[in-house]
């Protein structure tokens, strides 16, 4: 895994409708979720983790998925940690530790007494 990327996708033209602005960005969850890469929703922005093409792939793609669900202005955020010659660190080695309850981002010695 050569890549992470922070991905904050924000509905412009969604004004001050809480849960439309949620619809919106869950639609772009999904789509994150449908592509298979590994993935951790925080409350500000999703982090994905793969390949670097594979990344900016979705990166792209996150901006067409939210304005098939009818978002017309959107402002994406992108932070990216990439390596051309090895590995980045996981999100589980950068967090696994504060989400002791989260089998999947918990310390490998927690998670499988999980």
């Amino acid at each position: 895994m050569n890549c992470g990327v922070a991905i904050q996708f924000l509905p412009m033209d969604a004004g001050d409708d809480d849960d439309e602005v949620c619809r919106i960005v869950d639609e772009v969850i999904a789509y994150i979720d449908s592509t298979g890469v590994d993935y951790y929703v925080g409350p500000f922005e999703t982090t994905i983790e793969g390949d670097y093409d594979l990344c900016m792939e979705i990166v792209k793609n996150c901006q067409l998925v939210g304005a098939k669900a009818g978002c017309g202005h959107m402002m994406t955020y992108v932070k990216i940690d990439y390596r051309a010659e090895g590995d980045v660190m996981s999100t589980d080695h950068k967090i696994g530790k504060y989400h002791p309850t989260d089998a999947e981002f918990a310390p490998k010695e927690e998670a499988s007494a999980a």
